[in-house]
């Protein structure tokens, strides 16, 4: 079974209108900084566009129909796959856990990132400089963030795995495709003094110098396959197999048929556990697996 999802949208202060112009979306304004493809997050929810399933949303088609998962164990859906338009620097910031996250009754949030468009080689940054927890302290407290981070040149193309515990930022200028566990919980170090209704954002720093990695400084380029699968496939007449516990795709580029099914770029599918499908026509996208 094959089943598109209709995503949620968020306006964020450091968002464009990138989301409309390459993957042709329809976004709310041209401050839209993140598109929630497949989500089951009470957040922003994801819902089936046509079909038997239709208006279904994915938390109440995971629960009802664990069958078209698999019955993957996990009691709710675990993951959450994104776009994300960063015209402007995102926050200098980090997730927790799941050990940390579980109090605040939470996945953890492990996630990692595809670019897809870097203007000008944009800066990221993952990981810092500090050596040690009181050297990282000191550091926040005399708001010596251009000291502290690894900040880097990216390209399109690259991909980064971000554990949680990871300081990171996204930079102004970079499309990326992030695929997560389904958790919104977000410590902010550092927001650049900037307002928001008149207001600074609200910092975190307790909490996210008890969550940070340290020491951490090399960017991880490699997937670890512990929450989820994660590959860019490029294909144009293949049958494929799904995975035990389905198969869940963005469409990145081109356009074809998956089965009876026309896809284009920026369509986001589900493809039910076990189901052989077929690919007509030149399609790159990423597909993305539950594990267990």
């Amino acid at each position: 079974m094959v089943i598109f999802f209709k995503p949620v949208f968020k306006e964020t202060l450091w968002g464009g209108k990138k989301l409309s112009t390459t993957f042709g979306l329809d976004i709310p304004s041209e401050k839209t900084g993140e598109c929630w493809g497949i989500s089951a997050h009470p957040n922003g929810e994801s819902t089936v566009l046509s079909g038997p399933y239709g208006g279904w949303s994915l938390s109440r088609l995971y629960e009802s129909n664990r069958e078209l998962f698999g019955h993957h164990p996990a009691e709710t859906f675990p993951i959450l796959v994104k776009l994300i338009d960063a015209q402007q620097d995102l926050s200098i910031q980090v997730h927790p856990d799941d050990a940390r996250a579980k109090a605040l009754g939470s996945f953890g949030k492990t996630e990692c990132w595809y670019i897809l468009d870097a203007e000008n080689q944009t800066d990221m940054v993952i990981g810092h400089h500090a050596s040690s927890r009181e050297a990282f302290v000191r550091m926040v407290e005399d708001n010596a963030y251009e000291a502290l981070v690894n900040r880097f040149k990216v390209h399109a193309g690259d991909f980064f795995y971000i554990p949680a515990g990871t300081l990171h930022a996204i930079c102004a200028g970079t499309l990326l495709l992030e695929v997560q566990q389904s958790s919104d919980i977000t410590y902010r170090f550092y927001d650049y003094d900037r307002l928001e209704n008149g207001k600074k954002r609200p910092l975190h720093l307790e909490a996210a110098i008890e969550a940070v990695t340290i020491p951490d400084q090399t960017p991880l380029t490699e997937h670890d396959d512990r929450y989820f699968g994660f590959d860019i496939v490029t294909r144009h007449r293949d049958p494929v197999k799904a995975d035990r516990y389905g198969d869940f795709l963005v469409v990145i580029e081109g356009e074809g048929l998956i089965d009876e099914h026309r896809v284009k770029k920026g369509d986001f599918l589900f493809i039910s556990a076990d189901s052989t499908y077929v690919i007509d026509g030149p399609l790159r996208y990423a597909r993305i697996t539950l594990r267990a």
